[in-house]
């Protein structure tokens, strides 16, 4: 069985720095391998379409460098595409719109074998993980138990009850989601701070970490310093937009000047 890269560093208690990708394209995650410099990608399948075929192809594109891979998936079939992406290589899932107990208890069986043991739903089958064998086997079963589960915070109805809720075994870590819950909740901005502020106190009452996610490192210094170890630094559609822009623009300006003119 291969290795998870995230796991490892979520069971020896070290910080991780992972970044973003809308496009399943393998180049750009062997990209983000290339730099050697992210513990993990994360491919956001929630927001973009995608074929099973990426999957393994993103699984082996991140092979090469040692690269962890995690997968965003959208709340609607999370599960089955929870265990494809599992099948495929990852070695992570962010599940998204978690409203109750009972939403994570089904994530995070989603990605635990399917034993006595470990009580998940995740049985046997011969993927991309288990091959050349048919799967189901001691090193397996130990494969799919190690799966990283995250879990979005983001909808109004989370905050009845978020000490349950992250309570869940199995949760290794909690993303909020400030503008789905400014969608769910109509809140304003203070509301929103607040709930966030809560969230964070819920992470440090149940000792599930919180990740944050950044676009540019203005506050990276001082969250370290609060204790935040867990990062996800930029996402590859934002920064080719960015850079884009800067150089258009850029090019235009010296266009437009007069010493650019050509009598």
């Amino acid at each position: 069985m291969r290795p998870n890269p995230i796991r490892d560093k979520f069971s020896a208690g070290s910080p991780t720095i992972a970044t973003r990708v809308f496009l399943p394209d393998p180049a750009v995650t062997e990209a983000v391998g290339q730099t050697g410099v992210f513990d993990y990608v994360e491919f956001l399948a929630e927001y973009n379409a995608f074929t099973l075929h990426d999957l393994d192809n993103i699984g082996r594109a991140a092979e090469l460098y040692g690269l962890g891979t995690m997968i965003k998936l959208d709340y609607e079939h999370a599960h089955y595409l929870a265990q494809r992406a599992v099948g495929s290589g990852f070695g992570g899932i962010l599940f998204a719109d978690m409203r109750t107990r009972q939403d994570v208890e089904r994530a995070v069986a989603s990605v635990r074998p399917d034993t006595p043991e470990h009580g998940g739903t995740y049985g046997a089958a011969a993927r991309r993980n288990a091959r050349p064998d048919y799967g189901g086997g001691r090193e397996y079963i130990a494969s799919v138990a190690g799966t990283v589960v995250g879990v979005m915070v983001e909808k109004r109805e989370s905050f009845e009850d978020l000490d349950s809720l992250l309570s869940v075994p199995g949760v290794d870590f909690v993303q909020w989601g400030p503008t789905d819950f400014r969608m769910s909740s109509g809140g304003t901005t203070s509301e929103i701070d607040r709930a966030r502020d809560e969230l964070f106190d819920a992470c440090d009452r149940t000792g599930v970490p919180a990740r944050i996610e950044l676009a540019e490192l203005g506050d990276f210094s001082d969250l370290c310093a609060r204790g935040f170890r867990h990062f996800s630094l930029g996402i590859d559609i934002e920064m080719l937009y960015g850079a884009w822009k800067q150089l258009g623009t850029e090019a235009r300006t010296i266009l437009r000047a007069p010493s650019a003119v050509v009598s």
